[in-house]
């Protein structure tokens, strides 16, 4: 998240909404969606499932059934983050040797593929960057 203040833009974690230090660890997601090391660890031990679809924060997308776990920080419950996200995420951190974390996948919920429905049409394939699309 960032917000503007008369000495600039202040950059803050839109789990907790702490400021950033300069310091502190962070992922970025789109549109500037930031994630930090320390909501990043409780959404790791908190993750759950629930009825209800939802966005995630981090990867903007959105309709995700609640059978994908994710977390949201009971503060500030309207950003929430996806499994995948926060997996990708931690995964990141882990290979970040200045960052004091090491992730191990075992010590959490298994990664859940939700089933794809014929309404969500289709996957895009590995790369998805469009490169083998019909002009």
């Amino acid at each position: 998240m960032q917000r503007e203040d008369p000495e600039g833009i202040v950059i803050s974690c839109d789990f907790c909404r702490r400021d950033w230090d300069g310091q502190e660890a962070m992922i970025e997601g789109h549109h500037g969606s930031i994630l930090c090391l320390e909501c990043m660890k409780a959404a790791l031990a908190e993750q759950a499932v629930d009825d209800e679809k939802f966005k995630c924060t981090l990867c903007l997308r959105f309709n995700i059934p609640g059978a994908l776990p994710h977390w949201r920080n009971k503060t500030h419950p309207e950003a929430i983050v996806c499994q995948e996200c926060l997996y990708q995420a931690a995964r990141t951190f882990s290979r970040n040797h200045d960052v004091a974390f090491t992730f191990e996948p075992a010590k959490y919920l298994p990664v859940v593929k939700v089933p794809r429905k014929p309404e969500d049409g289709p996957e895009e394939e590995e790369g998805g960057d469009g490169a083998d699309a019909p002009a």
